[in-house]
């Protein structure tokens, strides 16, 4: 696992951003590059906050005598708020798999954000908590009174979770905005998890 290349139509350069990721990351050097043959989605969905985002990762495993790493599964709860944002029609219940799940919240233009050239890859995705608005309008939306209300695991099959940062500092808008997304190799990328604290440290996830 190491730093991947993503294609897009207007991206900003970020190897370096994304390589510095994943030897904080995992401890040690990139050792490969990807490429992932999908564009970043040109709008997606903020349908509410994550609270914690699961995934196995090799990150401080020592290799076997055939060189491979056994994986170790991580958990990261989230220490402060994680806006969430999912391709439209992305959530669906396991009862009802060919329906879409009803959801609110605004619609978010990536054509319009500097996203990344590059990203780290972190490891395989197992499952995001997150917390789903349940009442106000998509303009508007907003949590339910009870604090479990909204609540949902959402799985991916086959799910890789990658990092990296809206390149806020290369547009001339501020710092650079650390993010974690997950994706497919079939269907690229399928969430974005974006926090004001939220970044890749030594010890994992942070923020």
């Amino acid at each position: 696992m190491s730093t991947v290349i993503s294609k897009r139509r207007v991206v900003c350069d970020a190897r370096e951003l994304a390589q510095n990721m994943r030897r904080t990351f995992a401890d040690r050097p990139v050792e490969n590059e990807f490429r992932l043959d999908h564009a970043w989605p040109d709008v997606m969905q903020n349908v509410g906050d994550s609270l914690a985002v699961a995934y196995e990762s090799d990150k401080w495993q020592k290799p076997s005598p055939d060189g491979s790493r056994k994986g170790e599964l991580y958990k990261h709860i989230a220490e402060s708020r994680n806006r969430v944002l999912v391709r439209p029609g992305l959530l669906r219940s396991l009862w009802r798999p060919g329906v879409a799940w009803k959801v609110i919240g605004p619609s978010v233009d990536l054509k319009s954000l500097p996203m990344p050239a590059h990203f780290a890859l972190l490891g395989l995705f197992e499952e995001i908590d997150l917390q789903l608005y349940t009442a106000g309008t998509n303009e508007a939306p907003s949590f339910g009174d009870d604090p479990d209300e909204g609540i949902v695991k959402v799985t991916v099959r086959h799910g890789m979770i990658g990092a990296s940062a809206i390149r806020w500092n290369d547009a001339g808008r501020g710092r650079d905005q650390p993010f974690l997304f997950v994706y497919t190799e079939r269907d690229g990328v399928l969430i974005i998890v974006v926090g004001e604290q939220l970044g890749i440290a030594k010890d994992g996830i942070v923020g």
